[in-house]
């Protein structure tokens, strides 16, 4: 009876779906086969659009002219590679061509391409005909010429070998055969290719069709070793398993846990090939998928661990420091797990169960959407545990915030995200006080308290209101989780936890209510009716510490006072002047 019932439920693509069909007992084991048979959309050939159409004519007939003079080096094959193959054969277009030539470097390729075309297709022109030089510290391992023809960026490398050495991920490069090109990827459907003399996938792995069809992640070559050669590419894989929801295969996935590769990737990997996966991550259609895997793996610690605080702490001498960097750090695993269980369910709650109309489910969706917040939402969260560390690392200075740190010399963000990111979580027991007082006492808070606290996060206040309000209800939910990740998040809905979710956007959508009432959605943007110039005429006194005094208690009576002018502002700063000069 359980086979017919399976059978059935996994015709839909809907988990809830399924739970609807099927004992709570049974649910598990849904996850488990689900996970693990999910077969793709593939298609079984390539089907080349117009403008590629034309890009394979022009390269197979320079190919056919090569390959008809005595060169002395054999027949000249072309083969598009990686990205453009899996993604053509998932049904999805792609413009990210690599090219590689089987004999001739990328730059002699495409030079004699060049030169070709001028004396047979003069109609033609490869434009923006450029090298791009290896450099290994950026994780590009081998010269790529550059060319653009008919309207489309073309990358032409030679196939490849490499041979890598313990202490450093920079492999030493040869010319290798079209096996040994596929063999040395990341991923066994990402070494499928395209050969263009034939038009014909070739899988020179044995097993990359049947991995994307199947929604597998496997390294060609054994796992463990092919990590520590390139620990990058765990990042790498979890990045295709969260923009794809792919399933890392089981070798893959526990070599992927290995202790030594925590080591290699401090070792051998820079801080910016580090931001440039997680952003990815975050970007991607799945990040909670991502999240899990990274966390499933032990390299939260590695990503996103203490050690760079305690480094700095230890050297300043900052004992208490060290202390509460170590205690934040050893509540990372624990929280993400958190926020890992419930985001899929605040998520969908929130999508389903609240009217399109609500400025909550309004801004929920405006912030999700946005692709500047992706990834300061994503690292608000995780880095959540830090939000009250801060080190004293030089007595004259101000105190170090511990994220900012972290984002600054563990991640190498940019400015603006690090930026964003220390606001919201170093201002969050400010808010969390503001924010009770008035969901308590909606009456007690001033229109100047609550402009104070937006005026904070400037024009990303936003992001900051639905970050307290995930965190308010992720603080309220516990969980352990040991299993395997799956692409498709366990529901852990409850008639407690919907309950909760509901009862939170409702307090948030209250508050939304409130700011639009008051006119403060752009509180950031408000200026003192009177600037230090007009206050300096006006009370015949040089410019000093006191115009800024001033013009913060202008601001405050401003936003007290909204409907009143610059001569009634100029009166309330006469009755209160003595103080401050």
């Amino acid at each position: 009876m359980f086979n017919l019932i399976k059978q059935s439920a996994f015709k839909s693509l809907q988990f809830q779906e399924f739970r609807q069909v099927v004992h709570p007992s049974l649910v598990f084991l849904q996850v488990v086969n689900r996970s693990s048979t999910m077969k793709r959309s593939v298609k079984e050939e390539i089907i080349l659009n117009d403008q590629e159409s034309k890009i394979r004519d022009v390269l197979v007939d320079y190919c056919n002219f090569y390959n008809s003079q005595d060169n002395g080096k054999g027949q000249l094959e072309l083969r598009i590679t990686g990205g453009w193959v899996r993604d053509k054969l998932l049904g999805r277009e792609s413009n990210d061509i690599d090219i590689a030539v089987n004999h001739l470097t990328g730059e002699d390729f495409a030079s004699q391409l060049l030169d070709y075309l001028k004396t047979h297709r003069n109609d033609l022109t490869l434009k923006s005909l450029h090298t791009i030089k290896s450099n290994p510290e950026k994780s590009k391992h081998l010269e790529t010429c550059t060319a653009r023809l008919f309207d489309m960026d073309i990358d032409f490398v030679n196939l490849r070998s490499e041979e890598y050495s313990k202490e450093s991920r920079v492999p030493i490069i040869k010319f290798g055969t079209a096996e040994e090109d596929a063999l040395r990827r990341d991923a066994t459907l990402n070494a499928l290719f395209y050969n263009l003399n034939h038009s014909k996938i070739e899988d020179f792995t044995g097993k990359g069709f049947d991995d994307l069809k199947n929604g597998i992640l496997r390294t060609p070559l054994a796992p463990l070793q092919t990590f520590l050669d390139d620990p990058l590419r765990v990042l790498r894989l979890i990045r295709f398993a969260s923009r794809f929801d792919f399933i890392v295969e089981t070798e893959t996935l526990e070599s992927m846990k290995n202790p030594e590769i925590r080591s290699a990737l401090a070792s051998k990997i820079s801080k910016e090939r580090l931001d440039v996966e997680l952003e990815k991550i975050f970007k991607s259609d799945n990040p909670i998928y991502g999240l899990k895997l990274i966390n499933y793996t032990n390299l939260t610690d590695s990503l996103f661990g203490p050690d760079i605080l305690i480094k700095e702490a230890t050297k300043a001498k900052d004992t208490n420091g060290i202390q509460k960097s170590e205690a934040a750090g050893a509540l990372l695993e624990a929280h993400l797990d958190k926020v890992n269980a419930m985001y899929p369910v605040f998520k969908t709650i929130i999508e389903n169960n609240i009217p399109n109309e609500s400025k909550f489910k309004q801004l929920f969706t405006n912030v999700t959407n946005n692709s500047e917040y992706q990834k300061p939402f994503w690292l608000a969260l995780i880095l959540f545990p830090y939000h009250s560390v801060s080190l004293n690392l030089n007595p004259k200075k101000q105190l170090e915030h511990a994220i900012k740190l972290i984002m600054r010399e563990s991640l190498k963000a940019k400015k603006l995200d690090m930026d964003i990111v220390t606001t919201i979580n170093k201002q969050y027991d400010t808010s969390r006080n503001v924010l009770e007082r008035y969901f308590t006492e909606p009456e007690s808070i001033k229109r100047s308290e609550l402009g104070l606290y937006l005026k904070e996060f400037s024009d990303f206040s936003d992001l900051n209101i639905l970050f307290n309000a995930f965190i308010e209800v992720s603080q309220q939910y516990h969980t352990q989780t040991a299993s395997a990740p799956s692409p498709i998040p366990e529901d852990i809905t409850n008639d407690s936890i919907k309950s909760l979710i509901l009862h939170t956007a409702d307090k948030y959508e209250r508050l939304l209510h409130t700011i639009e009432a008051q006119s403060l959605e752009n509180v950031h943007h408000l200026r003192p009716l009177l600037d230090g110039t007009t206050l300096s005429k006006e009370f015949k006194t040089r410019p000093g510490p006191w115009i800024k005094k001033i013009s913060d208690e202008i601001f405050i009576w401003q936003l007290d006072n909204p409907t009143k002018d610059k001569q009634d502002c100029m009166e309330y700063v006469k009755g209160i002047i003595d103080k401050y000069i």
